[in-house]
């Protein structure tokens, strides 16, 4: 059974790393804690199965967070199943946690390569493109800039029509809220 515990957490570090309050906060794990009947303690269930998507990226996130300081850091999707938001503000903590490292971040979020210095453009398994992602969104001709391009009308004309509902649970009620940002 996975648990939040602080072992789950510490799985794989060092102890004297650990630096749990901070990963925690950074983590945005507090949340998750209050939610859960146990806080640290409680028994996720198998595979993390009282936890959201987005929670478990989360208690991962807190682990990595735990870490030394690492010379590379390499982050595949780290916030999948969070809203745009939370993910722009947990890359920003992540960023500024891993100044000093050299971070890969993978990621389907074309505009939020925006803050990098370098982006790569892979299709199909291969390098297509690289370079400074605003040079790269500069070039009309750019892959690069064709997927912001993409992404920017997505959002504008695709999660704008007004048939999209977003749903959430709160308290075990289903919950109608706004369109997806």
């Amino acid at each position: 059974m996975e648990r939040v515990s602080l072992r789950n957490l510490h799985y794989g570090s060092d102890p004297r790393h650990h630096q749990s309050p901070q990963a925690l906060e950074l983590a945005d794990l507090g949340p998750v804690l209050e939610r859960l009947p146990d806080g640290l303690q409680s028994i996720l269930g198998e595979g993390g199965g009282l936890v959201s998507g987005g929670e478990g990226q989360r208690v991962r996130l807190g682990r990595a967070l735990l870490r030394g300081e690492p010379r590379l850091v390499l982050l595949d999707e780290p916030f999948r199943g969070l809203d745009r938001h939370a993910r722009a503000a947990l890359l920003t903590r992540a960023r500024e946690r891993w100044r000093g490292s050299t971070l890969l971040c993978v990621t389907h979020d074309i505009d939020a390569a925006l803050g990098f210095d370098r982006v790569l453009v892979i299709d199909g398994g291969r390098l297509v493109e690289e370079g400074s992602p605003i040079d790269l969104a500069d070039r009309p001709d750019s892959r690069y800039a064709a997927l912001l391009r993409a992404e920017a009308e997505l959002r504008a004309e695709g999660w704008s029509d007004p048939r999209w509902r977003r749903l959430r649970l709160e308290g075990g009620q289903l919950r109608a809220g706004e369109a997806p940002a």
